[in-house]
């Protein structure tokens, strides 16, 4: 069954007690052999090493939310980050930022938690509580992958015939017309967050993907958000076998803060990890204590909400792939 995403209006669930939080790695994606992408394989490496993620196996309903950094020409690296969440457990946590929002006079008019409105008063005032409530409220994992814009491509050791090759993939599958740029962003995107869901969810859950508006998401005469939508089930198919109840796909609701406030958390991941990456070219992350703030937030998991910080690099004419450690001086 496919939803357009239009709302989400899942079925209420029927109240209860949830006994597992998280499950303990390693993590195997049996489907992933070497005929596999390059990306694929190594963040399946990466992934298999991981001490613990979220255990969904008593939920029904799961989020995936995402933005992306990096398109401006200063910036060194992309980042790719998103959300995935337990709706079924999220009450509490629309109730805590319902109650914060109307503390600092955010939803009259409706204002946003952004990054790059960092140093607004009622933001900078309500961004402790939010990201406490945050930890606290919501189970899941917000994962952020970077990339470095010397990396030719993630598909092929040569950047012009890689993302040829996407581009005329796609077409020839009746995919959307792409440019070589937007075509590996699509399947960067795409595969990383099919790669999650494989090993988070399970046959009859239902899920929605909401990305900020992107390249990868507009409608147009060569392609459209639906084309998008059928690359993202089939490198799903490539990962899992799972049989979804329901899935939708959605851009953001307008002026919605339920879904805006867990859509934001992406959109801190990708500015605050692109700043990151950046400092280490200029020796300079900012002045904004906000922005200090959220990256000692992504360095720590809570019990709940876990945090993954994965990059993509050159090193002596190499691409490697590590884990980005946070740390943020007071």
């Amino acid at each position: 069954m496919h939803d357009s995403g239009a709302s989400v209006a899942f079925p209420s669930p029927v109240v209860k007690r949830w006994s597992k939080i998280q499950k303990s790695g390693p993590f195997a994606l049996p489907k992933i052999t070497d005929q596999y992408p390059l990306y694929s394989r190594w963040l399946a490496e990466r992934i298999q090493k991981l001490e613990e993620l979220p255990d969904f196996s008593e939920d029904e309903r799961i989020f995936v939310m995402s933005d992306y950094g990096g398109e401006h020409k200063t910036a060194a690296f992309n980042t790719y980050a998103f959300l995935i969440a337990s709706v079924d457990k999220l009450a509490v946590f629309e109730r805590e930022t319902h109650a914060l929002r109307e503390t600092h006079r955010l939803n009259a008019p409706f204002v946003e938690f952004a990054y790059k409105k960092l140093g607004y008063g009622p933001i900078d005032r309500a961004l402790t509580e939010y990201l406490r409530i945050s930890d606290r409220y919501i189970h899941g994992v917000l994962v952020a992958v970077s990339v470095e814009k010397c990396v030719p491509s993630l598909f092929g050791p040569q950047k012009r015939p890689a993302q040829q090759e996407i581009v005329d993939l796609l077409s020839a599958n009746d995919l959307g017309d792409w440019g070589p740029a937007e075509a590996e962003k699509l399947l960067r995107v795409c595969h990383a967050i099919a790669m999650f869901l494989a090993l988070l969810t399970r046959t009859g859950q239902k899920f929605l993907w909401m990305s900020d508006r992107d390249a990868i998401t507009e409608d147009g005469g060569r392609r459209s958000f639906d084309n998008t939508r059928q690359v993202f089930l089939r490198a799903l198919r490539m990962y899992t076998d799972n049989e979804y109840e329901i899935y939708g796909f959605a851009k953001p609701f307008e002026k919605d803060p339920f879904t805006s406030d867990l859509l934001s958390l992406a959109d801190f991941a990708a500015g605050a990890i692109q700043d990151v990456l950046q400092s280490l070219k200029t020796n300079d992350v900012g002045d904004k204590m906000g922005k200090r703030q959220i990256i000692r937030w992504l360095g720590t998991s809570s019990p709940f909400l876990s945090k993954l910080n994965l990059i993509f690099k050159m090193d002596e004419g190499k691409m490697v792939c590590g884990n980005v450690l946070l740390t943020a001086k007071s």
